[in-house]
């Protein structure tokens, strides 16, 4: 059972994000947070003494909500490999989306902090494990064959990763957010996903 604090933590936690989400971080400031909970900004402060232990702690919910919402697909799934792999891209696509101005600023100034930017180099370890999860899954299938799964499984997020970034590089060069590359980041995953996978078909 929950105790007041998490409780309280927990409702903090999601009025903040549904701000963040919309205006982004630097735009959303404390005391409508605490309006939005019906507390007063002191009474805030007891629970985050600054906006970024705050971020911390959404960028954490939202991240781990994502990997439930992996790990499911890749357990539940009996896809081949290669359909599973474009799947799981349209869903991390898809929770950019619903989630883009979080997604840009974890790029930004927020992630200065020491605290912040552990939590940005766990989440990097945390997509690499899912992935290895899933490149497993498609050796014991006999689908793939690769010598070093944990390998192949940082480049392929490092690849990933490094598309992602070109695509938002106009908009970190305008400072003008937008959401319509997303759908061009997708497709060149996809592109590029599909070059690796038969690269490592078990032949």
């Amino acid at each position: 059972m929950l105790s007041n604090i998490d409780s309280k933590k927990d409702l903090i936690i999601a009025a903040a994000l549904r701000r963040f989400a919309h205006f982004g971080f630097s735009k959303t400031a404390m005391n409508e947070i605490a309006e939005d909970v019906k507390i007063t900004k002191a009474n805030l402060y007891y629970y985050y003494a600054d906006k970024a232990s705050l971020i911390h702690d959404v960028v954490l919910k939202v991240t781990d909500d994502f990997i439930k919402l992996e790990q499911d697909l890749i357990e539940k799934s009996d896809s081949p490999i290669i359909e599973l792999l474009l799947e799981l891209l349209e869903l991390r696509s898809s929770f950019i989306e619903r989630h883009y101005m979080l997604h840009m600023n974890e790029n930004m100034e927020w992630i200065k902090g020491a605290s912040l930017q552990t939590l940005m180099r766990d989440i990097h370890a945390k997509q690499i494990v899912q992935v290895s999860k899933l490149l497993q899954k498609g050796v014991s299938r006999k689908e793939l064959a690769i010598a070093d799964i944990d390998k192949t499984s940082e480049t392929y997020v490092y690849i990933m990763k490094s598309i992602g970034l070109i695509g938002i590089l106009p908009d970190v060069f305008t400072g003008i957010p937008t959401q319509c590359n997303v759908g061009e980041v997708l497709q060149k995953q996809k592109e590029a996903t599909i070059l690796i996978y038969n690269g490592l078909k078990f032949n």
